[in-house]
């Protein structure tokens, strides 16, 4: 076991009074559990605010968790000192959204891709450019754009060189935030196979999150749905794509178009969003077409449908 996630809360402050007293928060995750082995890659989708994004940055220590903890090789992270968290910070890499916002406009592309190993290893300028070098030759790029300058290279190759600093230290896990969105589709198609080669050549564990559901069930084993900071649904990608339990889940799967003129999926509907927020029971209550009286009671514990399905909806009680 690479990383664990064990029973993580964490919110954000929206509103203060005049006194700088917190009167209104969101909570961006709600007990959130879960694992990722080597070699594994767990999907994470969701619709936008549904704290895909704030659990990645708790597992890569850019934010601290309200409650609740994060375990890298079975050590808690916030206990880590000095050579233990250097080592948790060489072996847990990101590769973010945006390329154009992620890389240094100022800094050339071999010293992007190699700032990591400059840091831990003082290796001399001529290592370094030699390791960028093989860098950019793993991520489809030539040694030509050695020299070059971010604004020189396109959205697809900027984040090939994302990637590429991402994988110079050879850490075990990946966290891919939304790794192809800024991306034409023919490129998404490119860097999602290029995360694959290099998983296999490698070995490494990716953390994506993802709004792309055909992307995350080509490159996912196992699949987390979040909604409202809860984990509503999770097992292997077959199992979310194709045995789906959740009513949640459902709806974000009918809502990807079938890329076959003579097939149409069927659209399940919302129900109408209640003015009034739901503050106990299952957070989607109020927009489940399925909902029952006692969703209201509901506390969110996952029921067991397989080994590896567990989903938290009273349909499965």
């Amino acid at each position: 076991m690479i990383l664990e996630v064990k029973e993580v809360f964490k919110s954000f402050p929206v509103k203060k009074n005049f006194f700088g007293k917190v009167e209104k928060v969101i909570r961006a995750l709600n007990g959130v559990s879960l694992s990722i082995s080597e070699k594994e890659t767990i999907g994470v989708i969701g619709e936008s605010g549904c704290g895909k994004s704030t659990l990645g940055k708790v597992i890569l220590d850019l934010e601290k968790p309200d409650r609740g903890k994060v375990f890298y090789r079975g050590k808690d992270i916030s206990n880590l000192r000095k050579k233990e968290y250097r080592i948790y910070r060489k072996n847990v890499q990101a590769v973010f959204q945006n390329p154009q916002n992620s890389l240094n406009p100022r800094m050339r592309i071999w010293e992007i891709v190699t700032e990591g190993l400059k840091i831990n290893y003082k290796l001399p300028q001529k290592e370094l450019k030699e390791k960028a070098k093989e860098l950019l030759s793993t991520v489809g790029l030539p040694s030509s754009y050695l020299d070059r300058y971010p604004h020189q290279l396109s959205g697809g190759q900027k984040q090939r060189v994302a990637i590429a600093r991402a994988i110079a230290l050879e850490p075990e896990l990946v966290v891919a935030d939304e790794p192809t969105s800024a991306l034409d589709v023919s490129v998404q198609a490119q860097i999602v196979n290029l995360l694959m080669d290099v998983q296999e050549s490698l070995g490494i564990s990716y953390l994506f999150i993802s709004h792309s559901l055909p992307v995350v069930e080509a490159i996912s084993d196992r699949v987390i749905v979040m909604y409202r900071g809860y984990i509503v649904e999770e097992g292997t990608s077959k199992e979310i794509f194709s045995d789906t339990r959740h009513p949640y889940t459902k709806i974000l799967i009918s809502s990807v178009p079938i890329p076959d003129p003579e097939r149409k999926r069927k659209v399940i509907k919302l129900k109408d969003f209640d003015s009034e927020e739901v503050s106990k029971g299952c957070p989607f209550y109020s927009r489940c077409p399925e909902r029952k009286k006692e969703c209201l009671f509901y506390n969110m514990k996952p029921f067991k449908i397989s080994k590896t399905h567990r989903v938290s909806c009273t349909l499965h009680s």
